[in-house]
């Protein structure tokens, strides 16, 4: 047989093999020229993924730190991304050809009643079998091409999922050590208004027993100690609760979590934000790159439907010594082969091939429209974070005035206690009201510093200014 006319044809139809389906195009959509919770000139700026350095917090860095490493959902998440990977090259591994050996050693007994292939002379005989075996499917129309694709294109939506997993998490650990600072801030001022509501519940009990107060005077003083007392208890239970969330998020049992209060006792405060910021940040977003992949995979699957209606094409491959004698077993009189080329087409499959391309098609439109959803939800939610930061500044501003007042007032009212120009019941009023502004503004800051973090996770992590001379 001439080998050289099959080898040109299939020469000739490797060369011909092409990937069918579209090819992919990434989607866009246009962000806004500027934000509406911030307007201004977009400033230059750079992703900056290590946004909780800003807080230049030691215990707050060593959280994440901790968590990067230890957190157990980032772990798993971590593991099935690898699995991923090692999908790629379960598809890839397709258009390689796969190679057998066999061997078989058995006594049989050949039928004597056929007429063809010549029966054996008494029947019985040893059969010795070793040998290769193989087969190589050609892709001559992409299907493995457009599988690896959609799986590289999976194993990416899933690390984009990752990363959305990582920033979510170190999102929650900011704003549980922030919330753990607000809660000892607080517990701080609450004691001390405590101490000045008792020591005015002293003084009006004093002048009840001289004659100068009513009973109902004493009574609204208890009560007034009451109340504040009652503040304590919510704010221990909410220390707790998130140094037990830090535990859990770090994977380090409650008993064993660490924590030292800062040294002022003060809520950290995060990096000034530039002017404005590019909406182009967006892209980063987990979220939206996630669904970016999301709609290449489904437009590989395409190719994969589409490839399914063309004809299958293989190389078969036998090589090895079949013999009755095990000393002829290698002997070229004991050698056999076979290579050829084989070809299969399914003629009819009842609309089942033509219904998964139009299903694989509306998928991917479904994608297309996933991702113009992910790209608005991400706009809506920086619009919304931006909005919230600056009522909160505003705010805080606000408090921030009202306390500074009711500070000189409280310094005032001090002095002229000292000098003995006023009792003491003017000072004490007033150092309760200044508390009570206090824990007002540090209630104002924390929510403030929260929403700065909603911020960093809603642009996909934090930022800096692009410095002079390009670098960032």
């Amino acid at each position: 047989m001439n080998m050289a006319r099959p080898a040109s044809i299939l020469a000739l139809m490797v060369v011909a093999g092409c990937t069918v389906g579209p090819d992919y195009v990434a989607p866009h959509a246009e962000g806004p020229a500027q934000w509406v919770g911030r307007p201004g000139v977009p400033s230059l700026s750079v992703p900056d993924e290590l946004w909780w350095a800003g807080f230049h917090d030691p215990q707050l860095s060593r959280l994440i730190h901790e968590a990067l490493t230890r957190n157990n959902d980032l772990a798993a998440a971590e593991k099935r991304v690898e699995a991923a990977r090692d999908q790629i090259r379960i598809e890839a591994a397709a258009s390689s050809p796969v190679i057998g050996l066999g061997g078989i050693a058995e006594n049989r007994r050949q039928s004597q009643t056929i007429q063809w292939p010549p029966r054996a002379s008494a029947g019985d005989y040893r059969y010795w079998s070793l040998g290769f075996d193989g087969s190589w499917e050609l892709d001559l129309f992409g299907m493995t091409r457009r599988r690896t694709e959609a799986a590289r294109a999976s194993q990416a939506e899933m690390a984009a999922e990752l990363d959305g997993l990582r920033l979510r998490l170190l999102a929650e650990v900011g704003a549980d050590y922030v919330t753990w600072c607000a809660a000892l801030a607080r517990l701080q001022v609450a004691k001390d208004r405590i101490a000045l509501v008792a020591r005015q519940r002293d003084l009006v009990t004093h002048e009840w027993h001289v004659g100068a107060r009513g009973h109902a005077d004493v009574d609204q003083a208890e009560a007034d100690l009451a109340a504040a007392q009652q503040t304590v208890p919510p704010l221990l239970a909410q220390a707790t609760e998130m140094k037990n969330a830090l535990a859990i998020l770090t994977a380090t049992t409650p008993e064993a979590m660490q924590l030292t209060p800062r040294a002022d006792l003060s809520i950290p405060l995060p990096p000034a934000r530039p002017p404005s910021l590019p909406s182009e940040v967006l892209t980063r977003r987990p979220d939206i790159q996630a669904a970016t992949f999301r709609y290449a995979r489904d437009n590989a699957e395409i190719g994969v439907a589409v490839a399914s209606l063309y004809p299958k094409v293989a190389i078969p491959l036998d090589f090895g010594v079949t013999t009755s004698t095990l000393h002829q077993a290698f002997t070229t009189a004991s050698l056999l082969w076979q290579l050829g080329v084989t070809a299969g087409e399914t003629i009819y499959a009842g609309g089942r091939r033509t219904a998964q391309i139009d299903a694989a098609r509306l998928q991917r439109d479904a994608a297309w429209l996933g991702y113009r959803q992910a790209v608005l939800n991400a706009l809506r939610d920086v619009e919304d974070r931006l909005a919230t930061i600056g009522d909160n500044e505003s705010r805080l501003s606000s408090v921030g005035l009202e306390l500074h007042a009711a500070q000189e007032k409280l310094l005032h009212a001090q002095r002229q206690y000292r000098d003995g120009e006023d009792d003491l019941a003017p000072y004490l009023v007033q150092g309760i009201t200044s508390d009570r502004i206090h824990d007002q503004g540090l209630t104002t800051q924390q929510e403030t510093v929260l929403a700065s973090i909603a911020l960093y996770k809603a642009l996909g992590g934090g930022w800096r200014p692009v410095l002079s001379g390009g670098s960032g």
